[in-house]
């Protein structure tokens, strides 16, 4: 079921992102080129699978729609670690930027498989405007 969250909706604090998504500021209208600095360090896949999550802000997105829609993997093997590795790929960006991860994640509910990512609506405007001034 698609599910959006809306900008104050109390689900965003209760995320299960650990330290780079707690330990750091969250983005801001002022952020515009520590944005664009981000999306340029990006790994490819990395890449793919953000600006898909952009797309749609606030909408939570499951690991095996981004697998398949934004990765185009097929659906086999273990995708949740497979995506979480791609998350890896923004390792760089997320330090270098001094900002928290810029999408929030949530584990599986108890006999479920798979995390749900979403991309907060403030945060994506950030990112989208940076990708409009990069163009």
């Amino acid at each position: 079921m698609t599910e959006y969250l809306s900008e104050v909706d109390q689900r965003w604090a209760e995320h299960s992102g650990e330290a780079k998504h707690y330990g750091a500021p969250e983005w801001s209208p002022e952020d515009l080129e520590r944005a664009a600095a981000f999306l340029a360090e990006l790994a490819p896949q990395a890449r793919r699978m953000f600006e898909y999550m952009l797309r749609t802000p606030g909408r939570t997105i499951h690991c095996t729609e981004l697998a398949d829609k934004a990765l185009g993997w097929p659906n086999e093997g273990n995708l949740a670690a497979r995506v979480a590795g791609v998350v890896r790929g923004m390792d760089k960006g997320q330090s270098n930027s001094g900002r928290r991860y810029p999408f929030y994640w949530w584990a599986a509910p108890e006999g479920s498989t798979g995390a749900t990512y979403a991309v907060r609506p403030s945060v994506a405007a950030v990112f989208l405007a940076a990708q409009l001034g990069a163009a």
